[in-house]
């Protein structure tokens, strides 16, 4: 993985329309801990929260979004660091990605409805 598929929440360029309670959820998730898993990785089949599975990879536009607004980047949620550790992605993949939300407050405008 070194790149956010292209229909990425994280995405600016991406129409992904969330309630903001949902927006601020994801935000506190992966800024306290918890994983973030690519929507295409996700088997939404029974549900439309979706099932993280054995097959579930992180979710890279996560990735960024962190290294592009958090101090420490990824490696400051727990989760993220169990990724680079199964190495789901690589430290030298990690860049600033001007196509990736660059604050928590531009991901809120950006995909709440």
């Amino acid at each position: 993985m070194k790149q956010p598929c292209k229909d990425c929440p994280f995405r600016k360029s991406v129409s992904y329309v969330l309630s903001p309670e949902k927006a601020h959820d994801i935000l506190d998730g992966i800024t306290h801990d918890k994983a973030f898993h690519c929507h295409k990785t996700v088997d939404y089949s029974n549900s439309n929260e979706g099932q993280v599975t054995t097959e579930s990879k992180l979710c890279f536009g996560a990735v960024l979004f962190l290294e592009n607004t958090v101090r420490g980047g990824c490696r400051s949620n727990v989760m993220f660091r169990f990724g680079l550790k199964r190495q789901e992605f690589q430290l030298f993949d990690l860049r600033h990605d001007e196509s990736i939300y660059e604050s928590f407050d531009e991901f809120i405008e950006g995909v709440s409805y």
